[in-house]
């Protein structure tokens, strides 16, 4: 059996052991977050530097007539929802190409055959 002054200072000194970890790791701890924090910081300014207005307007395109759909389109001739759908589908496409071509032209790349209408 071991004297009770033995047990006394194994207490004491595993408490302060537990006690010194805990402190370190306390310390490891929050220096991480602070740097986490700069990090975040610093993502949220690059962020805001991005989002700011763009120095020149933007251009967006016009609407497009859309056909009758719903209510209106129940009583309309079935030729002429065709045709009004047909004529639709060929505006979009349409408009479609020339924002590809349009977009392939500013970035400088290579036009698709197709879209040039070549042939």
């Amino acid at each position: 059996m071991l004297p009770w002054w033995f047990w006394l200072l194994l207490w004491v000194v595993l408490a302060l052991g537990t006690l010194l970890f805990l402190v370190l790791a306390g310390i490891r701890l929050f220096r991480g977050f602070m740097a986490l924090a700069g990090d975040v910081g610093e993502a949220m300014d690059r962020v805001g530097a991005s989002m700011d207005a763009d120095p020149e307007p933007r251009t967006y395109p016009e609407i497009p007539d859309r056909t009758p759909s719903g209510i209106a389109a129940l009583f309309q001739d079935p030729d002429d929802a065709r045709a009004a759908h047909d004529a639709g589908k060929l505006r979009r496409s349409a408009a479609r190409r020339n924002a590809r071509i349009e977009r392939k032209t500013r970035r400088g790349q290579a036009q698709r055959v197709s879209d040039l209408e070549l042939f």
